[in-house]
């Protein structure tokens, strides 16, 4: 995603969900179409399907509020930072929100065919300026010239960025820019003059960003009066949490495609998912996908948890209690 042709292939990407069919239905086919429909169901369980949790919505919502906003201001244009541990999703909410963006802009012809409404860039560890620079030259597909000094670099891509009217800049790996090192406060405020000199809102993502040191000092300061934090949070497991944490499991469920599974039956072991997955988004998708591929390529069609946490499972009624 990260060259405009990338970003492009990610947004106009429309994975639909295959047609649910009983397993009978799936033997009568043809060893070939069987096949294709196994990879297709797999395909969408990975890539096409996205869990828009009450966080998601929070963020995306924050974020179009800033957008509005920030088409009105000439300078001192307000951001906003999605902080969590790692793999907890924000990569793949920044990303999902920004390619939602893009489709609505596109849909009611806000988008020109030469246009770049959305740019996406990571922050190279050990950042310098120029570095910083260059992903965002590499994204627009500029041609690489040695010569090119910081100040030339910074202009030519922020008339560019004005020229295909970018509204929305995602700088991902954002933990990487530590203000205590002076290099990574330089390139740090580099992402600060950028966003001076050109239209755009910009979303940061990265690890414990509170923590990471971007936020130190006088930059720092400077930074959180502008950006909103948005944490992603661990999904507890206590109180009226327990709801929702119930709410994603169903979800991720429906997402796998498997023929015999049975609808709720994975809410009989959400204690133990949640011991192995810690209520983190990321570990969960990725245990049940690897499971569900499992029962996919083996025929078994479902998720057998009993055997995975050698537990007599309890009816989904209890799980909820």
């Amino acid at each position: 995603m990260n060259t405009k042709q990338g970003w492009a292939g990610f947004v106009d990407e429309i994975l639909d969900r295959p047609v649910p069919m009983r397993r009978e239905e799936l033997e009568a086919l043809s060893p070939g179409d069987r096949a294709l429909n196994r990879e297709a169901r797999k395909q969408f369980m990975i890539r096409g399907s996205v869990v828009h949790t009450a966080q998601f919505k929070a963020i995306e919502t924050e974020i179009l509020r800033r957008l509005m906003l920030n088409r009105y201001k000439s300078h001192g244009k307000l951001g906003v930072i999605v902080s969590g541990e790692p793999n907890i999703g924000k990569t793949t909410t920044i990303t999902q929100i920004a390619r939602r963006f893009e489709r609505r802009r596109r849909g009611i012809g806000a988008v020109g065919s030469n246009a770049i409404p959305v740019i996406y860039v990571s922050v190279p560890p050990s950042c310098t300026p120029k570095l910083m620079l260059g992903e965002f030259a590499h994204f627009l597909g500029l041609p690489e010239r040695a010569r090119y000094n910081t100040g030339e670099l910074m202009n030519t891509i922020a008339t560019l960025i004005g020229t295909c009217g970018t509204e929305l800049i995602v700088v991902d790996e954002i933990h990487n820019l530590n203000q205590r090192y002076r290099q990574m406060a330089e390139a740090s405020d580099t992402l600060k003059q950028l966003s001076e000199k050109c239209p755009g809102t910009f979303v940061y993502a990265g690890v414990n960003v509170e923590a990471s040191g971007l936020l130190d000092g006088t930059r720092g300061r400077q930074i959180s009066s502008r950006f909103q934090i948005m944490n992603l949070q661990k999904f507890p497991r206590t109180g009226k949490a327990k709801r929702s944490w119930a709410d994603l499991l169903l979800a991720v469920e429906g997402s796998l495609g498997l023929l015999e599974q049975e609808p709720g039956a994975i809410l009989r072991h959400e204690r133990e998912l949640h011991d192995v997955t810690g209520g983190i988004i990321g570990d969960l998708t990725s245990t049940l996908h690897m499971l569900a591929i499992d029962a996919i390529d083996s025929g078994a069609e479902r998720l057998d948890l009993d055997v995975v946490f050698g537990t007599k499972p309890a009816t989904a009624a209890a799980a909820l209690a």
